[in-house]
């Protein structure tokens, strides 16, 4: 071996030698034990980036730890395993914070300083403006008369698009795209109301481009010069939110814009642009996740033939006939009756989103926490529950964990058989993190695929029998698995000459998706 490889190998092990001594320093032995450390610092980014949502399931079944450290450059994260540990890391939202990542969030969406200062101050306090705003809105997203009109906007949608649909016969549509479509325009529409920017198709497209390149710009500096595509489309979808707050259409909006706007400007002091780009940064809590999970929940319905005949039973039930001159039938639904008297259809949903969900929970550490007396987690860490990890314990859902149920939500427990831990179910996070969009999400997807079911019959183009899709190229900050590839899919009107009439008529009951709301209705 000449000098300069010598030289070289020696540097190597030298630099190896003293990232392992830096580690093994700068590990405090009351922090959960630190794995993945065959490259101090950087192997477990690779597992990260190349195994994603896999590789804490990996770690959880390979090491068996209730809670453990992964070091990274200039941080470190802690994993949560079990689901004993959740309703204490919950009691510490002040110090546990996901305020923390929200107001980070302000810069990422082009907030100014002075907005993105407000964001920051008193974090860990009620009245600070990041912990305030989530529970400032909850009224507008709880059941009563707002919930009720964003619902009925976005199922007005839904029917409008039926109506097409069954007009054309029989469609040839990606039933990805085709679920994308329908949920961003009711969505938005229900949101934002009669002067929607996301009415524009430029728009939608720009905020598609910038959501699909969102964790990229919070990981690189110098985003502007690095990634000019996904910044401008950033600003092109902030124009048309500022130019939406600066005419007031915040006005006839929902009731869950107008309580935002309320906190953020009357109450805060935000600018009407920093306003707008909030709105802007809102949206992925709006769309984010909705979307893709109505894809998986229309697939879980239409690839089972016994999960589309019991769910189809259930809805038919709801379903009022008369006649009309010029139809065979006309068939009316209230679909408010869904968040009642459709146990299986609910299920159906509760079981796509423990299924899908890959949602990795983060949180940030504002201070030292010593958890139970012993654990030590560290300030300026992040934390993280991966749904993923808690939906697939055995020991929180039982021996048939990994295999899709869609009863297991509403069956009565049988002995010796596991009911639904609602701890273990993070798809709406939990405790003072608990999303308050979860109403009109469900309401709204199950509508949805609910007008699919009655009406409509789907099959895959060229076979009938259903390919479970492929995800290796699924964005990282995605909350549901993106398929590789749309999902090809004849829609056959199911009685072409029905007349439906679909109505929403409201209702102030709460639908029990989570243990909060089962406790909150018991109550």
């Amino acid at each position: 071996m000449d000098s300069a490889a010598t030289l070289a190998f020696g540097g190597l092990a030298a630099t190896y030698l003293f990232l392992r001594f830096l580690l093994y320093l700068t590990q405090d032995a009351r922090e959960p034990p630190s794995i993945v450390n065959w490259l101090p610092f950087l192997s477990p980014l690779f597992g990260m980036i190349g195994e994603k949502s896999q590789f804490y399931l990996r770690l959880r079944d390979s090491y068996n730890l209730p809670i453990y450290t992964l070091r990274l450059p200039f941080t470190r994260i802690y994993v949560v395993n079990s689901t004993d540990l959740i309703p204490l890391l919950q009691k510490q939202w002040r110090t546990i914070s996901f305020a923390a990542i929200a107001a980070d969030a302000g810069g990422l969406v082009g907030m100014s300083k002075e907005a993105v200062k407000v964001m920051h101050d008193d974090i860990t306090s009620e009245h600070g403006f990041s912990v305030s705003w989530p529970r400032f809105i909850i009224p507008a997203m709880s059941p009563g008369k707002d919930l009720d009109a964003m619902n009925r906007a976005a199922i007005t949608v839904f029917a409008t698009e039926a109506d097409k649909l069954r007009a054309q016969g029989v469609a040839t549509v990606g039933l990805g795209e085709w679920s994308r479509q329908a949920m961003v325009i009711a969505t938005t529409n229900a949101v934002w109301g009669p002067q929607n920017p996301y009415q524009d198709a430029d728009v939608a497209e720009a905020w598609k481009t910038f959501e699909s390149g969102f964790l990229t710009l919070s990981m690189f500096p110098f985003a502007k010069l690095f990634f000019p595509k996904l910044i401008r489309a950033r600003e092109r979808a902030a124009a048309a939110m500022i130019e939406y707050m600066r005419r007031g259409g915040y006005k006839t909006a929902s009731g869950l814009v107008r309580k935002r706007f309320e906190h953020h400007h009357d109450q805060f002091g935000l600018a009407i642009d920093d306003v707008a780009r909030g709105e802007l940064g809102n949206t992925f809590a709006v769309l984010g996740n909705s979307t893709p999970c109505a894809l998986w929940l229309l697939f879980h319905l239409f690839s089972d033939n016994k999960v589309l005949r019991d769910v189809r039973h259930e809805l038919s039930a709801l379903v009022q006939e008369s006649h009309e001159e010029g139809w065979d039938t006309v068939c009316s639904i209230d679909l408010a009756s869904i968040r009642t008297s459709c146990p299986i259809l609910l299920s159906t949903f509760q079981e796509t989103l423990r299924y899908r969900a890959v949602n990795p929970g983060p949180r940030v550490l504002v201070e030292d926490v010593l958890l139970d007396g012993r654990i030590l987690l560290k300030k300026g860490s992040m934390l993280m529950i991966p749904a993923p990890v808690q939906h697939t314990s055995v020991l929180a859902w039982g021996n048939d964990a990994g295999e899709f149920d869609h009863m297991r939500f509403a069956r009565k427990p049988e002995p010796g058989r596991r009911g639904p831990n609602r701890v273990a179910f993070r798809a709406f996070g939990g405790g003072h993190i608990l999303c308050p969009g979860r109403h009109f999400a469900s309401i709204e997807i199950m509508a949805l695929s609910a007008l699919m079911v009655l009406q409509f019959d789907i099959t895959p183009v060229g076979t009938s029998k259903w390919v479970e899709p492929i995800c290796k190229g699924s964005p990282a900050q995605a909350g549901f698995p993106i398929p590789d590839e749309d999902i090809m899919v004849e829609l056959r009107p199911r009685a072409p000459n029905t007349k439906w009439q679909v109505k929403y008529s409201g209702s102030d009951e709460a639908i029990g998706i989570v243990s909060e709301d089962i406790v909150a209705n018991q109550e």
